[in-house]
């Protein structure tokens, strides 16, 4: 063969490999040592994939390949996380309906995963949208809710006005959404919580169980945050707010003796009530630049 056609051949093959179900994991009971291998879901909110597809897909398809030919018994699915806010910028932006975007946009993203020869097991493929896999994950969060490890709260969030979405810490650099760039505001909504600090000890625990680099398990370690330490009550006199008390956390109660003020952090029940009085206070000013 004087020239190379990848367009020609790896077509050819790529169409062997699937009537020949050469990457299908084996069914159970088998001899062979198993291997998992999962690779983000791709939000089919876009036009395609993207250069960091390709990247992270291609190591994992690397391993996926070497693991197989060493014997084990390798499962490498692919899905589509096809719900949330990508999903519904995208709708927004195109004036396209979510799930007609999606299910155009899942067909494409597939013929390119195809074509990049990736070994998935497309038999395994799952979409976020499809009833038959939602019904587990409500499943999973009515057990959350009956065991109380879903609730309901107020706290202070990171919103995104032009998202209009809460953000994590995470998703905040210097002060802007990430995904936006817009100037994030502070500010008490209603939230799902998960009770995850139930689990904090067993986290910590399991971490010596799994080979993750040792920077990856330090920040996880951070992530969890778990401290020693107790809560002290500090009674607030003469006050004019529906808060009677002060609550503070310290790994330090021998220097709880020297303490002669406190400070409370913008997202704190206090400052959010001290600015809903619309106060008079000489210090308002700074108050909200505080805040913000």
């Amino acid at each position: 063969m004087k020239y190379y056609h990848p367009q020609e051949i790896e077509s050819k093959w790529q169409k062997k490999w699937v009537k020949a179900h050469l990457y299908e994991a084996q069914e159970p009971p088998t001899k062979d040592p198993k291997k998992y291998l999962l690779v983000e879901f791709p939000y089919p909110s876009g036009d395609g994939l993207h250069v960091g597809h390709c990247r992270s897909y291609s190591a994992l398809d690397a391993l996926a390949r070497k693991k197989r030919m060493a014997g084990f018994n390798v499962l490498f699915p692919i899905g589509w996380d096809a719900f949330g806010l990508p999903t519904e910028n995208y709708a927004l932006k195109t004036g396209i309906h979510p799930i007609e975007a999606t299910q155009k946009n899942v067909v494409n993203i597939k013929r390119q995963c195809q074509a990049m020869g990736f070994s998935f097991d497309w038999t395994r493929e799952v979409n976020t949208t499809d009833p038959q896999y939602y019904r587990w994950t409500q499943w999973i969060f009515l057990k959350l809710f009956e065991k109380g490890l879903a609730y309901q709260a107020e706290i202070p969030i990171n919103w995104c006005p032009s998202c209009k979405i809460g953000l994590a810490n995470e998703e905040v650099v210097n002060g802007r959404c990430e995904r936006c760039e817009a100037f994030v505001e502070k500010t008490q909504r209603k939230q799902w919580m998960l009770r995850i600090t139930a689990y904090a000890d067993r986290l910590l625990q399991d971490l010596e169980e799994v080979d993750y680099l040792p920077k990856i398990k330090s920040q996880q370690k951070n992530w969890i945050g778990r401290s020693e330490g107790i809560t002290i009550k500090f009674p607030l006199a003469e006050t004019k707010f529906s808060l009677k008390e002060i609550e503070v956390f310290t790994t330090r109660v021998d220097t709880i003796f020297g303490v002669t003020a406190l400070v409370v952090a913008p997202e704190h029940p206090l400052v959010t009530e001290l600015l809903k009085k619309k106060t008079e206070d000489k210090n308002a000013k700074e108050i909200k630049s505080y805040v913000q």
